[in-house]
């Protein structure tokens, strides 16, 4: 599977399970707030030598990551076969789900490169008018080098070997020195939006009775059934014919490191929680487009865990 602007609460699915998903996060809205000045300075930092040197090392580590599907489909063949019929039944299948939910991703890193390099720079590449293969600068394309291997430095984490993170995410950090600091409110995220950025603050700033009562909600609402799942089409549809993609896309990402910064971890993302803030933060996106029956039920487990807050 490849990760999509469009099915940014996937990819956020996957960042909220890993050790430094909140990093990978920071770094992919810094590479969707860039321009022009923005990736002169990113390819000034980019560093040729050492990125063949660290990719040997990621490829190994991406071969060896293991990935939701394969791991689910081991279990399935090994329930239909018998080998798990006695000892894997009722609550240890969940608990093993849980497990790999934790332990493993829906893409990979190969994934999340592509990504920076199609999806959040699209915007650097251009159409021949002969209707050739579109085609962008080399400036560009070192630029989205230097962003994507420190999203993969992240997201890989310590899957690779230390000097190896470092090789990915020096060029990035350095030319971070000379960016301005990230906006804390994303001119993406205006008016029409002042529905995310209370969402957001109340989950930075959770406390351990907030955290029991989230918890407790998505326990019990099991974000995921047939009337959510329509409700989150519902959404993301709203979400693309109002061309907010990028929008929810900031969104999303903000949302990972609120969930992080509110003391939630990779198995309150495993257990069904993201799929509650998520759903949230997607339909306050659209929350000016969006039937408010469809808005109330993307809402009710938050407004159930916090009054209506």
């Amino acid at each position: 599977m490849q990760y999509s602007l469009v099915s940014s609460p996937v990819l956020g699915f996957d960042l909220v399970r890993l050790p430094a998903g909140d990093s990978a996060a920071e770094v992919l809205l810094r590479a969707l707030d860039c321009g022009p000045r923005e990736v002169d300075v990113l390819a000034a930092h980019h560093d040729a030598d050492a990125r063949a040197r660290a990719w040997r090392s990621v490829r190994e580590a991406s071969r060896a990551a293991p990935q939701i599907t394969d791991v689910l489909n081991q279990v399935a063949e090994g329930l239909a076969g018998g080998v798990f019929a006695e000892d894997v039944v009722g609550p240890r299948v969940e608990k093993g789900v849980l497990r790999v939910l934790q332990a493993s991703t829906i893409a990979d890193a190969d994934a999340l490169v592509r990504l920076v390099h199609h999806d959040v720079f699209d915007w650097t590449w251009s159409a021949p008018l002969d209707g050739g293969p579109r085609l962008r600068t080399e400036t560009a394309g070192r630029a989205a080098d230097v962003l994507a291997d420190a999203a993969v430095s992240a997201y890989l984490g310590d899957r690779l070997p230390d000097g190896v993170r470092r090789l990915l995410a020096t060029p990035y950090l350095h030319a971070a020195r000379d960016l301005a600091p990230l906006p804390s409110v994303p001119e993406e995220l205006g008016e029409a939006q002042s529905g995310v950025r209370a969402v957001l603050e109340r989950l930075s700033r959770l406390d351990g009775t907030d955290r029991a009562c989230l918890r407790a909600v998505a326990g019990t609402h099991r974000a995921g059934g047939g009337e959510w799942a329509s409700a989150v089409h519902d959404a993301s549809w709203a979400v693309h014919l109002s061309g907010r993609v990028r929008t929810a896309a900031v969104a999303q990402l903000l949302a990972v490191r609120a969930f992080r910064a509110g003391g939630l971890d990779a198995s309150d993302g495993a257990s069904g929680l993201w799929n509650v803030v998520s759903g949230v933060v997607h339909a306050e996106v659209v929350a000016d487009m969006l039937a408010s029956e469809t808005r109330e039920v993307l809402l009710r487990p938050w407004h159930a865990a916090f009054g209506g807050a």
